[in-house]
């Protein structure tokens, strides 16, 4: 083309302004120029990185890569040829450290109950005890048998007694023609023989915590033994009468009756053969058992 032909502005190898059909010139549009230099921001780990040029930029990246790269993978090395034991992985500086495994979901199951309802079964009711308010009826008082027993029969000096006999009943100790001895006497009986079985008791002659026994009828006639025989003779004052007609009460049958031991012969008691009376050694539950009782 003519250089007279050619638009105002317009030569070769410049900017081409839009077209206008009219050829109207408008106004023209602002050629686009370069942004102002300004450095790029800094990259993480790469100090002054912004001051090199874009060519080196791209090197030093794709080497920083590869330096990463080889250090997982000689991590990865160490890790398998260590006979497969498991650590905490070492990571090398700079280097990017794995992606953590994802979190696993935890699924937590109901409670079994100790006793598991079946489906469609009605809940169990539990029925509550009530206490009766109103008191129980009072239980009548248990009845005590006080059982008493009665008091072991014994001699009081001073009184004046019969001598029963316990294995036989309605006999008492008595004297005849001035000789001991055991007959029937009743309470309605004579007069004699409820005197001759009725004597006084005195403390003994030879031993004041013993007795001797005194008749009624012949006061100062006293009963006592002689050769072994059961008499009734006068006080004479002697050392030998006063042993010979002191008697201890030894108490048998828990206390229900007694027998008389002699003090000068303490292993005889005072028995009985054929009505008589006697002085024999014997064990106190083989003597005569005597009851006291009431004169007459």
């Amino acid at each position: 083309m003519p250089e007279d032909d050619s638009p105002e502005g317009l030569r070769v190898g410049g900017w081409l302004p839009p077209y206008s059909p009219d050829a109207t010139p408008r106004k023209a549009l602002l050629r686009p120029t370069a942004p102002a230099s300004f450095p790029p921001a800094p990259i993480p780990g790469f100090p002054g990185w912004n001051r090199r040029p874009g060519g080196f930029r791209r090197r030093a990246a794709l080497v920083a890569v590869a330096v990463a790269t080889v250090g997982v993978a000689g991590v990865t090395a160490a890790s398998l040829g260590s006979g497969g034991k498991q650590g905490e992985p070492t990571f090398l500086a700079g280097a990017v450290p794995p992606v953590p495994p994802p979190a696993q979901t935890v699924v937590v199951a109901p409670i079994p109950s100790s006793s598991p309802t079946s489906p469609g079964s009605a809940p169990t009711t539990t029925h509550l005890r009530h206490r009766p308010t109103s008191k129980p009826a009072a239980s009548p008082p248990k009845t005590t048998t006080i059982v008493t027993t009665p008091p072991a029969v014994t001699l009081r000096a001073g009184s004046t007694v019969s001598l029963l006999v316990a294995d036989k009943p309605g006999y008492r100790v008595r004297h005849h023609d001035f000789r001991g001895r055991i007959d029937p006497v009743a309470t309605s009986g004579s007069a004699l023989d409820r005197a001759d079985s009725t004597f006084t008791v005195r403390a003994g002659l030879g031993n004041s915590s013993c007795v001797s026994l005194e008749s009624v009828n012949y006061p100062g006639y006293y009963i006592r033994h002689q050769n072994f025989e059961i008499k009734l003779t006068r006080q004479d004052r002697s050392n030998l009468f006063a042993q010979d007609a002191t008697f201890c009460p030894v108490t048998i049958h828990s206390g229900a009756a007694l027998v008389l031991r002699s003090i000068n012969y303490p292993e005889r008691f005072v028995t009985e053969s054929g009505d008589r009376l006697f002085l024999r050694e014997t064990a106190a539950e083989q003597a005569l058992a005597l009851v006291p009782g009431l004169p007459g």
